[in-house]
């Protein structure tokens, strides 16, 4: 609990910097093994091998629950209070809501895998490879170990594990390129990075546990939930759906560029896109590093002090960006080309995704504001129609401009959300200043 004695800032650029090591670990090893495999299986196998993995973790992103935000939102009190009991209680929770997450996740994502096969070309030897690949939505759920550590301020606990990832994805991928190995082995490779980040990250948590509370962590209560966590399910499944809505609107598209266009197209967008989310993860990893501290706020009844860093990490965003597209027209042509071994064939997309990415973070700090002081509901009503009116234009704008009307979909998806975002903290802050009531945790 000393780490409380720091300003807020100080916490959340700390622990914002040490989420950005690790997702430089993972893009710095990115630069290593995607030329190794293009270069091993051609464009349009790699492009088939990112469908591949776009649609599972389409279905691992549209079946997960957030359960990290639960252990955050009911743990934080406990924690505080350091009622480690009714802790463990809100961990063994997040756990289950993992679990249950993979399993529907599995069973959906076989379910597509038959209906979408032939319109995207996986019949054949290919469909037993996938079956087993689809595994990976179980290893993907480690949600309440990503909560556990963000909630006891060990944010570092993590990084062992994905430079751990890294390190296996960089040497499987030279030894698959000199061996001569083809698609199935590299998407084996794959599955095989998320067992071994699923265990370290583990690990990693139990190891924090023993750090804060050397005690049993009670197995035998895993399907207790007690009084405390009334809510807990309603508050789960309407934060996991606005995530839900969220990752349909911006994966979809691969899927669309490739049944329609073809795998090498697809690859040159997800990797366009992979740069142009590479671009703006600087700023991106405040996101989950302001949601434990938003909530430690909102205990603690210091609105005023989450305003003003709201205000600051806007107008950091702001600077960023104006800095990030002065970045992408002078070297994103060449980070294409190095990846893929094109030159100028996507180089259009990148400004586009740029913008859309860039548009993302101006509202970044504003999203867990929301959440935190009960306007969930709200979100989630937005979304729905933000997508329902978005997923038409993305069919049309795909079937009349192929890859750059996805861009361009996208730009108008994170527009409108941003505008959202504004308006509603625009209008809490006045709430705020008048002196109202302020609204009760969503939960």
């Amino acid at each position: 609990m000393s780490s409380r004695s720091k300003t807020p800032m100080t916490r959340i650029a700390w622990n914002a910097a040490v989420l950005l090591f690790e997702k430089g670990i993972a893009a710095a090893a990115s630069f290593i093994y995607i030329p190794y495999t293009v270069q091993a299986v051609g464009i349009a196998t790699f492009g088939q091998i990112l469908l591949v993995i776009s649609y599972i973790e389409i279905i691992s992103d549209l079946t997960s629950l957030l359960s990290w935000q639960t252990v955050l939102h009911y743990g934080a009190a406990p924690y505080r209070e350091g009622r480690r009991t009714d802790l463990y209680h809100v961990l063994r929770f997040g756990m289950r809501l993992d679990f249950l997450s993979g399993a529907v996740g599995y069973l959906i994502g076989e379910g597509g895998l038959w209906c979408l096969s032939s319109w995207l070309g996986w019949t054949g030897p290919l469909h037993p490879v996938m079956d087993i690949c689809l595994l990976f939505v179980f290893f993907d759920k480690t949600g309440w170990c990503v909560g556990t550590v963000r909630l006891l301020n060990k944010f570092t606990y993590l990084t062992f594990g994905n430079g751990l990832t890294a390190s296996f994805r960089i040497l499987a991928s030279m030894v698959g390129y000199y061996a001569h190995m083809g698609l199935t082995y590299f998407l084996y490779v794959w599955l095989l990075s998320s067992v071994v980040l699923f265990f370290s990250d583990m690990a990693a948590t139990f190891y924090a546990l023993k750090k804060y509370e050397p005690a049993c962590f009670g197995w035998r209560q895993i399907l207790h939930t007690p009084a405390f966590m009334q809510g807990a399910w309603t508050f789960t499944i309407m934060a996991s759906l606005n995530k839900i809505l969220l990752a349909a609107t911006k994966k979809l598209p691969i899927l669309l560029i490739g049944g329609s266009i073809g795998p090498t197209e697809a690859a040159i967008y997800k990797v366009s896109d992979q740069i142009s989310n590479g671009l703006v993860r600087p700023m991106r990893t405040f996101m989950p590093a302001l949601y434990p501290e938003f909530v430690h706020l909102r205990e603690e009844g210091r609105m005023e002090e989450m305003h003003r860093v709201i205000r600051k990490l806007f107008f950091s965003a702001l600077l960023f960006a104006c800095a990030a597209l002065l970045v992408v027209s002078l070297f994103g042509d060449q980070v294409l080309y190095l990846l893929l071994g094109i030159h100028g064939g996507g180089g259009y997309l990148l400004p586009v995704l740029v913008c859309g990415a860039l548009l993302t973070i101006l509202g970044l700090p504003l999203e867990p504001f929301l959440v935190v002081t009960g306007r969930l509901h709200a979100l989630f009503r937005f979304q729905v129609l933000n997508v329902l009116v978005n997923l038409p234009v993305l069919f049309l704008m795909v079937r009349v401009w192929g890859t750059i009307g996805a861009a361009y979909s996208l730009v108008l998806f994170s527009a409108t959300l941003l505008a959202f975002f504004a308006i509603h903290a625009r209008a809490a802050f006045a709430k705020e200043a008048r002196g109202y009531p302020k609204p009760p945790p969503a939960g």
